[in-house]
């Protein structure tokens, strides 16, 4: 029994390589073309976000600037709206959209989004399934294979179950990532951050964005099956 074989090379890893390049490529080509696109107000993205906060009664969350490309977040335990150096200084449309979809998670966590929630409260049990669940299934494969007992099936059944964890934390996230994307549009506009000739640009830099947490979701998924495949297949050859 070999855990990376061909199968797993040919229809796990292969798909989910292709896709998360496609996937990284959209989102980086997308927001490189609009992140050239100046924005008719001028204002920079922390302008941006001061704006939006203010008109949407999120007065308690503050800005920080942070290095990194693109690793703009939202932190619900400090209420903090985190920009990249480059979208809190930039005055672009592909700034806007960026802004707009983290205030749309501040935005969430306010109203207390019942998803968003549910998100914050598996991130434990993500952390330790999509870390210790690969290692458990293969130990406990392993045992089966060398001691012939069901003890090693069932610590594979641990390993799967504390993998499916991450697998369900992935399928709450990603329509709160979508949430957050059709507020953000929401956001915008409301409040006057956009003027309709940008929109088309910002509509275009969520869809990339969105197309990712599908690719995630879709990896997550097809490990799992196939974690469950040798899990399963291994306890009937048995």
């Amino acid at each position: 029994m070999f855990f990376f074989g061909w199968g797993y090379l040919l229809y796990v890893a292969l798909p989910i390589m292709v896709l998360s390049f496609l996937a990284s490529s959209w989102v980086k080509r997308t927001y490189q073309r609009y992140s050239q696109v100046r924005n008719s107000s001028g204002q920079t993205g922390v302008d941006v976000a001061r704006r939006i906060l203010s008109g949407a009664g999120l007065d308690d969350v503050t800005i920080q600037v942070i290095d990194g490309e693109l690793s703009d977040n939202y932190d619900p335990k400090t209420k903090t709206l985190n920009l990249s150096r480059e979208v809190a200084l930039g005055t672009s449309v592909a700034a806007e959209a960026v802004v707009a979809h983290e205030i749309g998670h501040a935005q969430q966590d306010r109203q207390g989004y019942f998803a968003m929630r549910w998100r914050s409260d598996l991130v434990p049990a993500a952390n330790l399934g999509s870390q210790a669940g690969p290692i458990i299934v293969i130990a406990g494969l392993f045992l089966s294979v060398f001691t012939r007992t069901n003890f090693g099936f069932y610590v594979a059944l641990v390993g799967l179950a504390l993998f499916a964890a991450a697998v369900v934390f992935q399928l709450i996230t990603t329509p709160v990532e979508l949430n957050a994307s059709r507020r953000a549009l929401r956001l915008l506009t409301d409040n006057g951050a956009i003027y309709p000739e940008e929109q088309e640009g910002a509509r275009r830099m969520l869809r990339a964005a969105a197309f990712t947490y599908w690719v995630a979701l879709f990896g997550a998924i097809l490990t799992l099956l196939y974690y469950a495949s040798l899990v399963l297949g291994n306890r009937r050859s048995n």
